[in-house]
């Protein structure tokens, strides 16, 4: 066994226990920040976080101090982040702040630009310790922050792989549109265990879909789109809990899906902590909706995609029983943020009759209903989570292995 593998499992183990009792307290030391430096530098400088002796303080314990860390590195994973700008850079570090906790990791942030002229390669480094409660050990985690110029900017798989915490797991996320095909992009690619992107993102959806279907053969996939339908799929899969119910389930024959569009005068509604702000592809997880049903029932595609004159589809799928209506429809608001759910609606013919299964959102709630043979057998108002892009973020990186729902879907 290797020197890294058993601080590997470690790290973990200290992980574990953090996740168990939570935060106390979250302290950083002074940021490292250099200008044309070099990965040597880079590497060399995190190596020494973890080499300085603590201070005791008069008690005998160790202090966390500007001049190093108490603790070991937490770290549980390795996270590649590639935004467009310093800007977007920023709003990945505002981010992790809030994941460091759950998922200390050593992230590395490449902001890659083509000009030329300046120094090819900038870096600040931070790193954060966090307390668990009712004493213990600190955890902390490195945030590196990397602008590359000019034909380094081409290389970024080569500056990034000296940087890794060998034998943990290396998650690729990519807020945006991803460049589907670009070198650079693959090589980031190919260097993760798991790729995670958000196909609201997408300024094509269904070839950004297609590619994302391709990218299981080569690892782990996480959509924060897919991410932001779980308490859609909860709401819907309770329905069919009851027995008196879950008849109606094989014969179902429509799903009508509508979605929020923002007004055209408001096309962008964006979030603080959106690192990558706008939604190109807001019918996104309407589409992957229809999908989550259409694979866990065996719908199978019987006409492609129809263009209705609203901005909505349609879609003819065959079931095992009945052939289905898929209904997705867009609706203007500037309520919720683009491409949200807003109702859901199930119908189906059983042996004693119809039935009609709905989720309405109605502003911070959901409106649960079901209309059996003519009668409301169920009314009842929820609370509808709309979790914001750390907690999608903290969702995805929970898992490290492929999802196989998702990528049915």
């Amino acid at each position: 066994m290797s020197r890294a593998q058993p601080q590997a499992s470690e790290e973990l183990a200290v992980h574990r226990r953090l996740m168990r009792f939570g935060e106390a307290e979250s302290l950083a030391t002074p940021m490292w920040e250099e200008r044309g430096t070099s990965v040597q530098a880079i590497a060399g400088h995190l190596a020494s976080l973890w080499d300085v002796p603590p201070e005791i303080d008069a008690g005998g314990d160790p202090l966390v101090t500007e001049k190093g860390m108490p603790h070991g590195r937490a770290s549980v994973l390795n996270l590649i982040v590639t935004v467009v700008d310093e800007a977007a850079a920023d709003r990945v570090v505002h981010t992790l702040v809030g994941l460091g906790v759950r998922h200390p990791s050593r992230a590395i942030v490449l902001v890659p630009q083509q000009t030329s002229g300046a120094a090819p390669l900038d870096a600040r480094i931070s790193t954060h310790c966090n307390a668990v409660s009712g004493g213990g050990d600190q955890v902390c985690y490195e945030e590196v922050v990397l602008t590359v110029r000019g034909e380094a900017a081409e290389h970024l798989s080569g500056i990034v792989a000296p940087l890794l915490i060998h034998d943990l797991p290396t998650h690729v996320w990519w807020p945006g549109d991803p460049p589907w095909g670009d070198p650079v992009f693959e090589q980031l690619v190919e260097m993760g265990d798991r790729v995670i992107v958000d196909s609201a993102d997408f300024s094509d959806l269904l070839a950004g879909l297609r590619r994302t279907a391709n990218l299981r053969r080569r690892g782990g996939v996480g959509d924060l789109s897919w991410e932001r339908l779980a308490w859609w799929q909860e709401l819907t899969a309770q329905f069919f809990d009851a027995p008196r119910f879950r008849r109606y389930l094989p014969n179902l024959s429509r799903l009508h899906i509508r979605y929020a569009l923002p007004p055209a005068a408001s096309r962008r509604h964006d979030q603080d902590d959106d690192v990558a702000p706008g939604t190109p592809a807001p019918m996104a997880q309407a589409l992957l909706y229809a999908g989550w049903i259409a694979t866990r029932l065996g719908w199978r595609r019987h006409r492609t995609l129809e263009s209705l004159a609203d901005g909505g589809f349609r879609l003819r799928l065959e079931g095992r029983h009945e052939m289905i209506d898929v209904l997705i429809e867009p609706t203007t608001t500037d309520e919720v943020r683009p491409g949200e759910l807003l109702s859901v609606r199930l119908r189906s013919l059983g042996e004693t009759g119809a039935a009609e299964f709905i989720v309405d959102r109605d502003g911070d709630d959901a409106v649960v209903a079901t209309n059996a043979d003519g009668m409301t057998a169920l009314l009842r108002r929820v609370p509808m989570e709309s979790p914001r892009e750390p907690e999608l973020l903290s969702s995805q990186l929970i898992v490290d292995v492929a999802d196989r729902v998702y990528e049915d879907a």
